[in-house]
Formats: C-alpha cells, sequence, structure tokens
C-alpha cells in the first residue's frame, strides 16, 4: 500500500488486494475502508486476473463527499471569507475552524458547482492552507512548521533528485490596478513595478527578463498590488526537491513521519544551491501488515527571493543575526566538525572568526565567540538568531523568571505599544491613543487604582468576536468623549439584575427623557419627562394605593386614587328642574368619547331642595331628572364603563402566589388581604 499526503492535496492510497475472495470480487467504486483511523473512499479498481489481485485507489472522505455535492446558487460581488465557506459547508456532514485572516474579496459567477471544486477555488484565492481531521476541517494561513533542520550536499545528504523550471523566470513585473475615473481612462489607472534581487545580476546580459503583466481592476492599494507582482516574480522560478526520510532524519529532522508544510534548509555547493525548501508531498510504503517501509519527500522552494548572492559580511552583524556566514567559510567549518566528530577530538575549534563550539549529536547548533561578542546559531551556523554584542542582545526568545528594566517597546511601524514606569502606553505614530496604568491619591502621591485611558480622538473599546475575528463593540468609549464631558455606550445586553448601594439612592438622569421599555424595544412602557410620566399599557399597584401628593397646613398629604370592581369613568354637577319640574342633563361630549353608554350607566343625585327627585330616562347623549316640585336643585354623579375595556371585571394577573412571595414585603406573613365570608 502506498500513500501520499500533500499541502492542500487530496490523502490518498493506492494498494493491491491480495487475499479475501468476498471483497475482491465485490469491491467497486465508492466503497470505504479504514487506514491509520481515516475513512478513505475507493475510486478506481483494476482486476488482474493473471494473479488474481485487485489494485485500488481511493481518496480521504472529505474529498469524495465533498465532490457529490452541489451548490445551487450563483454569487456576485465582494463578500466575507466566512460567507463563502458558510455556504460551501452547511448541510454538509462537515464543519471547519478558520484561524485565518482573510479579507472579504469579489468573485463572479461563483457557484453552481460542486462543493469541492468552489472550496478549492476560494482557498487558492484567500491564499491560506487546510488540512482535513474526521469531520472538521482547518483553515489555516500556513500549514506545518518553520524547522531548523540543515541538510547538506556531502555532509548529511548522499543522494538528491533536484528538477527546476525556469520556463517561467522572470526578474522584472509591472502591475495595472484600478481607474483613476471609472468613466473617463484617459485619467490614467494604478500602476506599480517591480525588479526582483536577481534583476541586476541578469539585467547586463538579458536585460530586464519580463513577466505578464498583472492585470486587475480590483487592487486600488499600490502596497497591495506591488505585493501581487513581487509574488508572481519571486516564485516564476521554480523548482522541486525528492529526499528519503532516512536523510532526512539523519540531518536532524524531529519527526518519524514527515509532514506535509515543514520547511528546512537544503544547501548544494556543487549546483550553486542554498534555499529554503517546503516539503509539499510526502509519499510512504506500507507493507500487508501496515509498517512502513519506505517514504520520500518532495520538497518546493519557498521564495526565489532567497537565491540571491550573498558577500562577505562583518564579524558583528553575523553574530547580531544580520547577515548570515559565508557559505565558504561555513563549509570548511562544517566539515572540520564531522572529521573532530568521526575522530573523537575535541568540538572546539579556533578560527581566525573566533571560537567555534559545535554540539555533538546535533550539528545545526552551534556557538561562535570572538571580540564582538557571542553568538547561538541553530541552523549549522547560516544565521544568529541569538546574540549578545555591544549593541545589545539579540534574540527570538527570552525566558526568566524576572525580566527588569526601564522600558520595553514594540517595533511596529505604525502602532506602538509601549511598557514604561508602571504604565503599558499605546501610540498611532507619535500620537498617544491611550494606556493602562495606575492613578494616585492626590493628598499621598501613593497609587489607588488600576486604570485603563484614552486620549482625546481614540476610542476604548471592549469588544466581542466571532471566529472569524470579526467583533463588535460590547462596551466603548467614544472618540468624542472629553475630561469636562465624560461618555460610554453600552452595546450588548445585561445579563444581570442592576443593584446600587450609592448613598441617596439610585439615580437614572437625562436632559429629556427617560423611557423604559419592556419587550424588547418594541414600544415604551414608561417615559419620564421633565414635567410629567406617561404609562403605555396596564399599571399595577401591588398591595399599596395610587396616590395623589399635595401640600396642607401640616405637611405633603396623601389622597388615595378610588378604585372599582370594573373599569369606571365619571363626570359630576349641578343642576335645576324647570317649570314642568324636570331638566335633562346633557354629557359632555369629551366624556362621551371617552365612555361607552350603550352598555348603561348609573347616575347618582344629591338633593339641594325639600323634594323627591329621580332619573327618568337615561339616553346616549344625556339624562333626564324629575322633581315633586318644579325649579328645584339638585347635584349629580354619573359613572359610565371606559370604552375599550367595558367588560374587565377584577382582571386576573395571572401572578402566582409563588410570584408574590419573591416580591420584598408582599406577603410577609402569608395573604393578610384576603378574606373569606364561605
Amino acid at each position: 500500500m502506498q500513500r501520499v499526503d500533500g499541502v492542500n492535496g487530496e490523502k490518498s492510497l493506492t494498494a493491491i488486494i491480495y487475499f479475501g475472495d468476498e471483497v475482491k470480487q465485490n469491491i467497486s467504486r465508492g466503497w470505504s475502508l479504514e487506514f491509520q483511523d481515516e475513512e478513505y473512499v475507493v475510486t478506481t479498481d483494476q482486476r488482474n486476473d493473471k494473479d488474481n489481485t485487485v489494485s485500488i485507489a481511493a481518496v480521504q472522505r472529505f474529498f469524495w463527499d465533498m465532490k457529490k455535492k452541489g451548490f445551487y446558487e450563483e454569487w456576485d460581488g465582494s463578500h466575507p471569507f466566512s460567507s463563502y465557506l458558510d455556504a460551501i459547508f452547511t448541510d454538509s456532514g462537515y464543519t471547519y475552524d478558520s484561524t485565518a485572516n482573510v479579507a472579504a474579496f469579489e468573485k463572479e459567477s461563483w457557484g453552481l458547482k460542486d462543493r469541492l471544486t468552489l472550496f478549492n477555488d476560494i482557498i487558492d484565492q484567500a491564499g491560506v492552507e487546510f488540512y482535513v481531521d474526521g469531520k472538521v476541517v482547518h483553515i489555516v494561513d500556513r500549514i506545518g512548521s518553520d524547522l531548523s533542520t540543515v541538510v547538506r550536499k556531502h555532509f548529511n545528504l548522499d543522494t538528491a533528485e533536484l528538477e527546476a523550471d525556469n520556463a517561467g523566470f522572470a526578474t522584472y513585473g509591472r502591475g495595472f490596478g484600478a481607474y483613476t475615473d471609472e468613466n473617463d481612462h484617459s485619467k490614467g489607472r494604478l500602476e506599480v513595478e517591480y525588479k526582483s534581487p536577481l534583476y541586476d545580476l541578469y539585467a547586463p546580459k538579458f536585460g530586464a527578463i519580463d513577466l505578464s503583466p498583472v492585470v486587475d481592476e480590483r487592487y486600488t492599494i499600490a502596497d497591495n498590488l506591488l505585493a501581487a507582482v513581487k509574488k508572481a516574480v519571486d516564485e516564476s522560478y521554480a523548482y522541486s526537491l525528492t529526499l528519503s526520510l532516512v536523510d532526512l532524519q539523519s540531518a536532524g529532522y524531529p519527526y518519524a513521519m514527515a509532514n506535509a508544510g515543514d520547511s528546512i534548509t537544503v544547501i548544494d555547493e556543487s549546483i550553486n544551491f542554498d534555499d529554503d525548501v517546503r516539503i509539499v508531498k510526502v509519499t510512504s510504503d506500507y507493507d500487508i501488515n501496515g509498517n512502513r517501509v519506505d517514504c520520500s519527500v518532495e520538497c518546493g522552494n519557498l521564495s526565489f527571493a532567497s537565491q540571491q548572492k550573498t558577500s562577505q559580511a562583518a564579524m558583528d552583524n553575523i553574530i547580531a543575526g544580520k547577515a548570515p556566514i559565508p557559505n565558504e567559510w561555513l563549509t570548511t567549518q562544517v566539515q572540520l566538525a564531522t572529521n573532530d566528530l568521526l575522530s573523537a577530538r575535541t568540538e572546539l575549534q579556533f578560527t581566525d572568526q573566533g571560537i567555534i563550539a559545535v554540539q555533538k549529536d546535533d550539528h545545526n547548533k552551534m556557538v561562535m565567540l570572538n571580540s564582538s561578542g557571542v553568538g547561538v546559531s541553530t541552523d549549522g551556523g547560516k544565521t544568529f538568531k541569538t546574540a549578545i554584542t555591544a549593541d545589545g542582545v539579540v534574540a527570538d526568545r527570552l525566558y526568566g523568571n524576572l525580566i527588569q528594566g526601564v522600558t520595553f517597546q514594540t517595533t511596529e511601524k505604525d502602532f506602538i505599544m509601549q511598557l514604561s514606569g508602571g504604565s503599558m502606553n499605546f501610540f498611532n505614530g507619535p500620537s498617544m491613543m491611550g494606556s493602562l496604568g495606575t492613578t494616585f491619591d492626590r493628598d499621598t502621591g501613593k497609587p489607588n487604582s488600576i486604570t485603563i485611558t484614552n486620549r482625546p480622538g481614540y476610542i476604548i473599546s471592549l469588544n466581542q468576536a466571532r471566529a472569524d475575528g470579526l467583533s463588535v463593540p460590547v462596551f466603548q468609549i467614544p472618540a468624542d468623549s472629553t475630561y469636562d464631558d465624560s461618555k460610554y455606550k453600552l452595546f450588548g445586553s445585561l445579563m444581570s439584575s442592576i443593584a446600587s448601594k450609592q448613598s441617596g439612592g439610585m439615580w437614572i438622569t437625562h436632559p429629556s427623557s427617560v423611557n423604559i421599555s419592556g419587550n424588547d424595544g418594541g414600544g415604551n412602557q414608561l417615559s419620564v419627562y421633565g414635567d410629567h410620566v406617561n404609562v403605555s399599557g396596564n399599571f399595577n399597584v401591588y398591595n399599596g394605593s395610587k396616590n395623589a401628593v399635595q401640600m396642607t397646613r401640616d405637611g405633603a398629604r396623601a389622597t388615595p386614587a378610588y378604585e372599582t370592581a370594573e373599569n369606571y369613568v365619571g363626570d359630576l354637577g349641578e343642576a335645576k328642574t324647570g317649570d314642568d319640574s324636570a331638566v335633562q342633563v346633557a354629557i359632555d361630549p369629551l366624556m362621551y368619547d371617552l365612555s361607552n353608554t350603550e352598555m348603561g350607566y348609573q347616575v347618582f343625585i344629591t338633593p339641594y331642595a325639600d323634594t323627591r327627585f329621580w332619573v327618568s330616562k337615561r339616553e346616549d347623549l344625556s339624562f333626564t331628572v324629575r322633581s315633586d316640585q318644579p325649579g328645584a336643585s339638585f347635584g349629580w354623579e354619573i359613572k359610565v364603563h371606559r370604552r375599550g375595556f367595558e367588560k374587565q371585571r377584577l382582571v386576573d394577573t395571572k401572578d402566582t402566589y409563588k410570584d408574590l412571595e419573591k416580591m420584598e414585603g408582599l406577603i410577609p406573613n402569608g395573604n393578610q388581604n384576603v378574606q373569606s365570608y364561605s
């Protein structure tokens, strides 16, 4: 059996089946098998009647399944990378986990194909890579690791097959982006040009070796277009290198199984080859028991720019890691170290460049000491990424229980973070954006709080991010907040109660109004204004009364509202019967609008004369009062059902006793407000 693993390629198997007549007779395209905890699907089978065997080819199940699922929509325009992924993976049986940072990009007529084709298309355009683990597809900026392994001809590598393809080789490229005016192309467009590090080497004999122009109107930023042209020129010369895994392991490769995506360094002075290469394909052969018996590794170049010639550099630059050691010197020293190991001599070498110490069991690790400083290399002396010189300390990583100093500062182009004097300060170029630090007590001068502060014109924001890194603010101090007019914004949803112990009570204020909604913003149930309060909807008061409060000679007094079992509106007034001992009292038109007199209503009479009164007629717009004597005065009061609420009577609030018990003090000693006459 043979398995092939590649960078963003199908993980595939080829095998010959010798035993199992039932399997050999029935196996066909679409059958599945499991190898090393991974599922594969048979794509082809070939039968040999001479030796009664069946040869099969299979691919990892993900590639088979996605090839058999279609996407039946067609998209145009720009969309986030996650939107394309969601479209491909929805209802596919697979999920994705993306840690790659990819900006939105534009596609025309994207869709109406199988999902595997569409997936490969966006992976290629986004410039990212992926690997499949069961039902999860992991999308990353780059798979594999940058290793310090150095493979060198005649040192730890016997033979290698090198294949170069210089058919598309170029040293010069131009790019053409968006037009300055889309409606008037005569005004020109975005243009950039790029010369590779090899331009000056080849120009005297060949002149500029041109790449086909990069033409794409989607580019509106010169740096982005230049990066695309640079990538195309630098990768125009391609080569592949085939090694055996045994050779790799003898060179210090740390894994028993080669991993696609890992990068190593290969040096072969006989063909003037010195470059970082990447494992792009691993081919492994297995015996009938599943034991790996052979493995070959195919590598490709990472960047053609690293092929440029280097000149002899000053020793202090070498130790500081600013320049590689010249190949001529490195060749001599590595060979001397090899001879020393073989003859069991000391590994300390005294050279014109200083004292060289090479680790016995790993030739990649070496130390150089001279008057300029100390340098430590992990790639056989090609570079010194850890060094101590008079200019300072250079290191990829620093470890220790305590790192102590005055100031630490990052060196990003625009954004700078500085840790100094107990504060972490953030800068946009020379402009300070804000800091994480402390405040001090004015009287004692001692620190009394940890603070996050911003400078005018900048935002402080606590954000919630999603899987692709895009985030939205939850809490924010806006850019227009100032020392004299501080302000903040809350965008998220509060998931707890608000509890305050501020002396004097809790205040919610606004210059014009405060609105409270209990239906997710569908309406304002309570609106507080400078001179009144509006309540929209029912207003319930538990174990209390609705009071109007007015001042009296003995202080403020509350006057409770009159309560009835049904919903009434009322009016009152005075009248006098006529010569016929009768009078018609009209109902106020506005009172009529509020009430429903068709449901009937009640009229109450208060006599102001020594006679008898009664209501002789009730009509929709008026009622008639009669008396035993003419010209008799009386007072009247009317109660009518409120329009729209005519059938309400002792409305059930649906609150249970358990609900009421949760309201502090509402039922402290049982339901004392309920009595029974049964």
